[in-house]
């Protein structure tokens, strides 16, 4: 007979699994974690899990909706109750963005990118359809971008950053922060209209 969870309990639990597979995942990767090792790091059985999430993939869907509701929260917290935010004050929003809290580029490596990419349940939140979709209704809340914004130029700039944090250990660490900062500033000044670009896709 099936364990039967409270609504809380399964809140619970779910976060639980959520956290345990991104632990998994830094040491191991989401293509060698086994569904039976996310079940047993939280204290259930292998078939208990499917009553949570129907396959891995499911589960690292959801841990991926998670990080793009976190970057959600953050910026509707720094709007307030105010219609838009300054272009400035978003440059600040989007730099503080890249940080583990809310950027999935932190936990999970090249491989694992390769791995969700293939994946039915993720491969979504790759497509350009989906960065172009997520630039256009994040711009509409700041003011003073460029009238003729190219959204898939400035989705790109969100890949870049991503690709350098997901190949991290690959660069002198002395300058990382630097070069990001050099990739968020070409980003600001294309956006405020000081710099042009040619169009192209993402």
């Amino acid at each position: 007979m099936p364990v039967i969870f409270s609504e809380k309990k399964r809140h619970e639990i779910s976060r639980q699994i959520k956290e345990a597979a991104l632990r998994l995942f830094k040491t191991k990767g989401i293509r060698k974690t086994t569904v039976a090792e996310l079940a047993e790091s939280v204290g259930i059985a292998k078939g208990t899990f499917y009553n949570f999430y129907a396959t891995k993939g499911q589960l690292v869907a959801e841990i991926m909706d998670d990080f793009d509701a976190a970057s959600e929260r953050e910026l509707r917290n720094k709007i307030g109750g105010r219609d838009k935010i300054p272009i400035a004050e978003f440059y600040k929003y989007y730099v503080e963005l890249f940080r583990p809290d809310t950027a999935f580029s932190f936990h999970f490596t090249p491989d694992d990118i390769t791995v969700m990419q293939e994946m039915e349940e993720t491969r979504k939140f790759f497509s350009q359809e989906h960065a172009v979709k997520t630039t256009k209704l994040v711009l509409e809340y700041v003011d003073g971008v460029r009238e003729d914004v190219d959204y898939a130029y400035i989705a790109n700039f969100a890949k870049l950053v991503n690709l350098a944090i997901e190949n991290r250990g690959a660069f002198c660490q002395e300058a990382f922060e630097k070069n990001l900062r050099t990739i968020f500033d070409m980003m600001l000044d294309y956006l405020s209209g000081n710099t042009d670009n040619g169009k192209g896709t993402c």
